[in-house]
């Protein structure tokens, strides 16, 4: 996708697609949990760990991981451990 056919307010991590931060918010509340996966791996693989907290809860990502985690690609061993350290500092 051509750089100039982006909306200026595009998300950082976007960069394949039109995605403001007010569409995504409305996509994901009232996605249906097929798509809402489909978005939430996308975020957690594309954006930053800081970005990912914007749009998912630590609950939302530790409650769907199972499912999740065969969507994210190279990011999937960061995402264990940061997951799996939350739960022992008793986060989730």
């Amino acid at each position: 996708m051509n750089q100039s056919t982006l909306p200026s307010d595009n998300l950082s991590f976007a960069w394949d697609r039109p995605e403001t931060e007010e569409n995504l918010r409305q996509r994901l509340a009232s996605a249906d949990p097929a798509e809402w996966g489909r978005l939430a791996a996308w975020i957690m693989r594309e954006a930053r760990v800081a970005e990912v907290w914007r749009f998912l809860t630590l609950r939302q990502v530790a409650d769907a991981f199972e499912s999740l985690a065969p969507h994210l690609g190279r990011r999937r061993p960061l995402w264990t451990y940061l997951l799996r350290t939350a739960h022992e500092l008793g986060r989730i």
